[in-house]
């Protein structure tokens, strides 16, 4: 089994089980698989359920509609309705998308969630927890109801879940989401823990291996896990170690923040992974701050793709785009499993601001925006751009790269010098453009903060550079502030620095008013 370009998971229930009308066919139980069919995705990898209780056919768990009669959410109700038709058609979901992904070509990994923080009773408590309750859990302020995997119970009731889906579903492989949930030990135990985790998922490993022999084939592990190394190492978890002792094939690292950066990511998982022979992905978020668009642009996503290929990455890790899946979402699908192919074309290699809560310590210290802009000091911010300028511009195929400064509560008074790589660009050169009441539509869900304005005056200051001006790897943006009009005496902030990479590409011609020219019909 090769290692895959492009991965994307589905939960099973956003985008299916909630939205299938009763009564299901087996047409609509294949509909994950289809969706992604002809695109880029040569690895689909499906949640088994709601964490601890599963839509497939389980004889290890409990099932959806298990111990439950009456459905008091319409969604849920539509998810039970489905494993119930599933089973009168004698399948599952599960079952059907991987038969239906190997007819398609498209490789299935079920995601098997190891925690669950459900309480015991609930619709969503698995029969572990159903039956014994606090026993087998941690029972510390949130955490009272994770699973304890100190215990060896514990430990075999998933162990129970992923021989079933890998020895009588055959699956190609599977995930193992260390994501969901939360903490797996109490947490003044999980670093002396670490080695048990570590024998843990080598289990997985000799389970798959039985399997695979019995069976004749080759089955795959790929570990889900966080893009932060200390977090994950406090937590119990590593990755490194797993590795090293051939537990694992590939490993994801998902990044916890709200806005996607295309900069550099956890490079220590590709060290780590190249290093013994595996691969490792990254899943970035889903949101981007930028006031043209909510959600990443294709232009974000090459640049977040070319650098991740610079760094060792060997594909991305992609969910929940909206659906169904419109243009832009089967561009994303089409064209990110390939980096070679999208090495030529626009991006936009942009900085996002901190997060957090406004006035408290940002949950990501490394970026470098906003900055307030003061006197007699300057403002440095590196952007990192992977693409390969030597060969364009020898072959004659790149156009001139865009730098644009976005600015909030700019003086045009001030004296400002803007430099890139240590050339001053002169503000006579730039494209300048405001907006007194600009809005960023970027859409936050609970608890999601952002430590830069949702609404503010903007201004853009916007050059074209020479082909020279921008180079492979880091390149640094300085903006020095020479003198401030007294009479000011508002904040003025530097909000946001995007390179925009411009190649001669295949698209189509503009025509005077700026608008795409339409293909001929006919």
């Amino acid at each position: 089994m090769q290692k895959p370009r492009l991965i994307y998971y589905t939960d099973g229930h956003h985008f299916h089980a909630k939205r299938i009308e009763p009564p299901a066919s087996i047409h609509m139980l294949q509909w994950p698989a289809d969706e992604v069919a002809g695109t880029g995705v040569d690895l689909l990898v499906l949640g088994l359920g709601y964490g601890d209780v599963y839509f497939h056919n389980s004889k290890a768990g409990r099932v959806v509609g298990d111990k439950k009669e009456v459905w008091e959410n319409y969604i849920d109700w539509r998810i039970m309705r489905m494993v119930e038709e599933g089973k009168k058609l004698g399948t599952d979901q599960l079952r059907e998308v991987i038969k239906h992904g190997r007819d398609l070509g498209i490789t299935v990994f079920p995601s098997l969630k190891l925690q669950d923080s459900a309480k015991q009773g609930d619709e969503r408590c698995g029969w572990l927890k159903w039956n014994k309750g606090a026993e087998v859990c941690i029972g510390e302020g949130k955490l009272q109801w994770n699973y304890d995997f100190a215990r060896q119970d514990v430990r075999d009731d998933k162990l129970a879940i992923a021989r079933e889906v890998l020895e009588d579903y055959g699956a190609d492989g599977l995930e193992l989401d260390f994501e969901f949930g939360g903490a797996l030990f109490k947490p003044s135990e999980a670093v002396k823990n670490t080695g048990l985790m570590n024998d843990y998922v080598a289990q997985f490993r000799k389970l798959a291996k039985e399997i695979g022999k019995k069976q004749k084939r080759e089955i795959k592990l790929m570990a889900r896990i966080e893009a932060d190394r200390e977090n994950n190492l406090a937590k119990g978890i590593d990755v490194e170690a797993w590795f090293k002792q051939g537990s694992i094939d590939w490993v994801v690292g998902q990044d916890r923040a709200v806005l996607t950066d295309p900069g550099v990511q956890a490079k220590w998982l590709p060290d780590i992974a190249n290093a013994h022979g595996g691969a490792a992905y990254f899943r970035p978020p889903r949101r981007v701050y930028d006031e043209r668009v909510g959600l990443p642009a294709i232009e974000h996503y090459r640049a977040l793709g070319a650098n991740l290929k610079a760094q060792g990455y060997s594909g991305q890790y992609h969910g929940y785009l909206p659906w169904p899946f419109a243009e832009r979402e089967y561009q994303i699908l089409r064209e990110l499993a390939y980096p070679e192919m999208f090495a030529r074309r626009d991006k936009a290699f942009t900085t996002q601001p901190k997060e957090g809560e406004a006035g408290k310590p940002t949950t990501t210290p490394h970026r470098q925006v906003p900055a307030v802009l003061k006197e007699g000091e300057t403002v440095c911010v590196d952007l990192t751009v992977s693409d390969d300028f030597a060969s364009a511009r020898r072959d004659g195929e790149m156009r001139k790269p865009v730098l644009t400064l976005r600015y909030a509560f700019y003086c045009i008074e001030d004296d400002i010098e803007v430099r890139i790589n240590g050339r001053p660009l002169k503000k006579a050169d730039a494209e300048i453009t405001d907006e007194r009441a600009l809005q960023i539509p970027v859409q936050l869900a609970g608890g999601m903060s952002v430590q830069a304005p949702l609404g503010f005056s903007a201004h853009w200051f916007r050059w074209k550079l020479e082909l020279d001006d921008v180079k492979t790897g880091s390149n640094r943006i300085e903006v020095q502030v020479k003198k401030t009009d007294k009479r000011a005496g508002f904040t003025r902030s530097l909000i946001g620095v995007e390179i925009l990479t411009r190649f001669k590409d295949f698209v189509r011609p503009e025509a005077f008013d700026m608008h795409r020219v339409a293909p001929k019909s006919g």
